[in-house]
């Protein structure tokens, strides 16, 4: 198998993509223990895929297809990637600039010039990376491992001692943790008496490696203050050994030259760094795991030390069946198909190194002389060994991955395998037995490099009555719920095409008609007339707040007669508070789910045609709607087996009504354009197309449970929060119809200050912010339409401290970013986070926000944005109005329009503005956005800096860069949604004045 350039397959069709709907199966498995671990291996190997897409991102657990991508220098590694894009000049990526943003809140300290990455064999490609590997190879041969096996011995034989005298002791704290440091430093030529200091450095460092990102950043300063004094102690050492060489690994790699080439001072700081982040913490995991292995297997035990020359067979299979490190990432260059799989450029994987060395692991296959008698007794040797079993006798067909493969292969191999066979040795030649004092605790299976954190042995004690289990053992019954869905991603590949369809049917649906439909334009035009000109008459006696709200009335009545498209258009303008006046919005407000709903007698007539008769599938159907909103109605029901269900319902006749509406929409929308500067700004065809695109996915359920199987894979992939959403009756759903189960809470706008917790308003702000973020940025989907009715809160059996469960439900209008846009809004949205204005203006020219071709120096100067501290009410009125009409001005200059998708995220935004500021008022907004932001970047920064090759400054995701954002000046101390709500209205008033 190899991987190749993207091409047609060997019948001419093209070759799917990883990005296609279910052309990779979906995979959610809860991992706790390692018997979990190894059995989700298993289940996915008989799965009959290699490859799996988990909420995390793409894994890779086939071994064939695993070592493929490990040895094909076109996917190159996560960390090589960063470092290609820090030294490109066309990127501005800066990992010092990353980790120093990261650490804007500690206090200046020694490591605030020291904390950089460093060129190491770990982050390199191509030729640099076979530069450095070639000069630091001749120093890590099998040979110069083989000289320290003596220290190592005689190391391992000083910390097992006071063990065997106490006669038990916690063996990773007093055993595996100080064992690999000291042979680290003898391999360098450090002394002795700075074994200690650099067991310290090297600790902390590891701290980067924590599954935690937000507990990452907080350590971040005492990393760099760690990072620092060993940079400063390795100079010291270089300078020392330049002058007077040593018998050790670092005189000889600064004298290691070939061809005139040496290493750098840099080069040799960071390949110490290396040594220590990648040969210490690996070996005290790998060597803790290998113990709790053999606790668990007396027997095993038994017959190492009858026979202490397998010990190279147990250390592999050690490796193999419960490695320290169990994922690699890589990254395709190009776009690349591995085993008839497209996987485009800039694709992220997850490599499986142990799922795959499990996979891998089968008997070795000997090629045997036919047989002319068959045997009617079959051999031991047939009964092959389980390859999820721990069996260090059994022959493999493969080796393990546990070193990876190819051009990553560990550099340091050699010298790993010494210390865990010196260490085992003179373990295996001290203890005659051991057992468990208590449990294992094992480190989180979060963590990059795993192992055991706390294991307290018996050694040459009398047994206990009952053994204690070490957690090793695969598990009896194999079966483990993997979370994959056939089922779904099926669905999902069959609903494609149809997607598909629609969105190739919207330009014709929206092409403006040379004469509209006369009737439904007389009709529009009726009502509407009827609504803005009635006031005239009827409300002369009243005095004008009362007159426009009684237009508004009208207007949203007229809305709920005419249909779909202009109640989604009443919906629109409900969620632009602070855009639209206040009664507006109030109004049009009730066009979410407060329409009239339609009579049971046609909605039963519309579940009978798709579902057949009602009383052969239901044997409960409420005639009154739960909820009626524009394209549908909700009834509760229950199943012939009593099970609780919502049964969603269209509307009749509502296909022929939307065509309609549309083509009016598409008549009148160009008239708009330019006659009106904000009308010019909102792009009146882009929101006639947004209808078009909403609305017609709308009327097909089959696309919108589809969008449901997303989202809720999207919101898998959050780490904050609880989340509720509707499951789906497959058999039950239709082009018109959905069966599914319920959800429980009550609608979040109708919740009072009173209903919560402390702390709780904000949490759920955070959880629907996080997703909201997550989902445009790096899953590409998310829910479009936050709303009342969409949008429930369960506070029932919420544990104390954490938020309640959030529920969504309609996923007809799902926000969706695909290939560019992704990285687009991606860019926006980081910009907008950190203050980048380059990067915020670039993602949206590239979203379309501004005419094709447009600088971003020139709309930045246009808009008359890098101001710092520009608070437009501290203008006079005179000065409030001239800046209002150069932004105009300069937005349409600049062929300024609002893209869908923005307009979708703007909408959900704005909606969870709002009702937040209703619930707390006095919450501090300035820390919750901060604390998102920092929560996101935290999580996604490795991904977004491969993605789009941005790193935060220095003074990024900071109060100043909020306020700015928010155009609130450093004046106001407390920014709460209080005072964002009256500078709202202030801003409203100047701009009707202005107008």
């Amino acid at each position: 198998m190899n991987s190749t350039t993207a091409a047609l397959n060997g019948t001419g069709a093209p070759i799917r993509s990883v990005d296609d709907e279910g052309a990779v199966p979906f995979a959610d498995f809860a991992i706790g223990e390692f018997a979990d671990l190894v059995a989700m291996s298993r289940e996915l190997s008989r799965s009959g895929d290699w490859v799996v897409r988990t909420p995390f991102g793409l894994f890779v657990h086939g071994y064939d297809e695993a070592r493929t991508i490990l040895r094909d220098p076109a996917w190159i590694s996560m960390l090589a990637g960063i470092a290609m894009l820090d030294g490109s000049g066309r990127t501005p990526v800066n990992f010092n600039a990353f980790m120093a943003r990261a650490r804007r809140d500690a206090p200046p300290s020694p490591g605030d010039e020291a904390m950089r990455a460093r060129p190491n064999v770990l982050a390199m490609e191509g030729d640099d990376h076979h530069r450095l590997r070639r000069l630091f190879g001749r120093a890590f041969t099998p040979a110069a491992a083989d000289r320290l096996r003596p220290f190592m011995a005689a190391h391992a034989a000083r910390l097992i001692d006071p063990l065997m005298a106490a006669g038990s002791g916690e063996i990773v704290a007093e055993f595996c943790d100080p064992y690999p440091v000291p042979v680290i430093c003898r391999l360098l030529g450090v002394t002795d008496d700075d074994w200690g200091q650099f067991g310290r450095w090297a600790e902390t460092i590891f701290g980067l490696f924590d599954g935690d990102a937000e507990a990452v950043v907080a350590r971040l300063d005492d990393i760099a203050v760690a990072q620092a004094e060993l940079s400063a102690y390795v100079v010291d050492l270089i300078s020392q050994r330049r002058q007077n060489p040593a018998d050790d690994l670092l005189s000889e790699l600064i004298g290691v030259s070939e061809e005139g080439d040496r290493l750098s001072p840099d080069e040799l700081i960071g390949m110490v760094e290396a040594l220590l982040i990648a040969g210490t913490d690996t070996t005290r995991n790998q060597l803790g795991a290998t113990l709790a292995v053999l606790a668990d297997r007396p027997e095993q035990y038994a017959a190492l030390r009858a026979d202490p020359d397998r010990i190279p067979a147990y250390v592999e299979e050690s490796l193999r069946y419960i490695g320290a490190v169990r994922t690699a990432m890589r990254i395709a260059t190009t776009d690349l198909v591995v085993d008839g799989l497209l996987f485009p450029a800039g694709t992220v994987v997850m490599i499986g190194l142990h799922a795959a060395s499990l996979s891998g692991g089968c008997p070795a296959r000997e090629a045997a002389e036919p047989s002319s008698t068959p045997s009617s007794t079959p051999s031991i040797a047939s009964v092959e060994p389980d390859p999820y079993e721990f069996d260090p006798a059994a022959p493999r067909e493969h080796p393990h991955l546990a070193f990876g493969s190819g051009a990553h292969h560990c550099l340091g191999a050699f010298l790993a395998r010494a210390e865990l066979q010196e260490a085992l040795r003179v373990f295996v030649e001290r203890v005659e037995h051991f057992e468990l004092d208590e449990p294992v605790q094992w480190k989180p299976l979060s963590m990059g490099i795993w192992g055991p954190s706390r294991m307290r042995l018996r050694l040459n004690a009398p047994a206990l009555s009952a053994r204690v289990d070490a957690g090793t053992m695969p598990p009896a019954h194999a079966q483990i719920d993997t979370g994959t869905s056939a089922e779904r991603d099926r669905y999902l590949a069959e609903v494609a095409p149809l997607r598909r369809a629609i969105a190739a049917s919207v330009p014709e649906l929206i092409e403006r008609p040379r004469f509209p439909p006369l009737g439904r334009l007389v009709v529009t035009a009726a009502r509407i007339g009827w609504a803005v000109y009635a006031g005239r008459l009827l409300d002369r006696r009243l005095d004008p707040d009362e007159r426009r709200e009684q237009t508004y009335r009208r207007l949203r009545l007229a809305a709920t007669k005419l249909g779909p498209a202009y109640i989604k258009l009443a919906q629109l303008i409900a969620a632009g508070e602070g855009v639209f006046p206040d009664a507006l919005v109030a109004e049009c407000r009730l066009c979410r789910d407060q329409v009239p709903p339609e009579p049971w007698s046609a909605i039963r007539s519309v579940v009978e045609s798709e579902l057949g008769e009602l009383h052969l599938r239901f044997s409960e159907f409420d005639s009154e709607a739960t909820a009626a909103a524009s394209i549908a109605q909700v009834h509760e029901a229950r199943l012939g087996d009593g099970t609780r269900v919502m049964v969603k319902v269209q509307r009749t006749r509502i296909r022929k009504r939307v065509e309609r509406d549309l083509a009016v929409l598409a008549w009148i929308a160009p008239k708009l354009v330019g006659r009106i500067p904000i009308t010019a700004l909102a792009n009146p065809p882009a929101l006639v197309e947004l209808f078009a695109e909403t609305i017609t996915e709308e009327l097909d359920f089959r696309v919108e449970v589809a969008n449901l199987f997303e989202v809720d894979r999207a919101l898998r992939a959050t780490t904050a929060g609880r989340w509720q959403v509707p499951e789906p009756v497959l058999d039950g759903v239709t082009e018109r119809v959905i069966v599914m189960s319920p959800v429980a809470g009550r609608p979040l706008s109708e919740l009072q200050p009173a209903d919560l917790a402390d702390g709780e308003a904000a949490a759920i702000f955070r959880q629907m912010n996080d997703a909201l973020l997550h989902g445009a940025c790096m899953t590409g989907v998310f829910h479009g339409d936050f709303h009342a009715g969409n949008v429930f809160i369960d506070t029932d059996g919420t544990p104390p401290g954490q938020p309640p469960a959030i529920g969504l439900v309609d996923f007809g209008i799902t926000g969706r970013l695909e290939g560019p846009k992704r990285v687009a809004f991606l860019r926006y949205v980081v910009g907008l986070l950190t203050g980048d204005l380059q990067s915020q203006i670039a993602g949206m020219i590239d979203l379309g926000a501004f005419g094709p071709g447009s600088n971003p120096e020139r709309v930045i100067e246009d808009l008359r944005l890098d101001r710092p501290g520009f608070d437009p009410l501290e203008l006079t009125e005179d000065e409030f109005t001239a800046e209002f009409r150069a932004l105009i001005s300069g937005l349409l200059a600049n062929g300024a329009r609002i893209p869908k998708e923005l307009m979708l995220f703007i909408k959900n935004f704005a909606y969870l503005c709002s009702v937040t500021g209703e619930l707390e008022p006095e919450m501090e907004v300035l820390a919750q956005f901060e604390r998102i932001a920092s929560s996101f970047f935290a999580r996604n920064g490795v991904r977004m800096a491969t993605e789009i090759g941005f790193s935060p400054a220095p003074d990024d995701v900071d109060e100043r860069i909020i306020r700015q954002a928010m155009g609130i000046s450093p004046r106001h101390e407390r920014v709460t949604w209080r005072l964002i709500r009256g500078r709202r209205t202030d801003l409203k008033d100047r701009v009707g004045n202005s107008g």
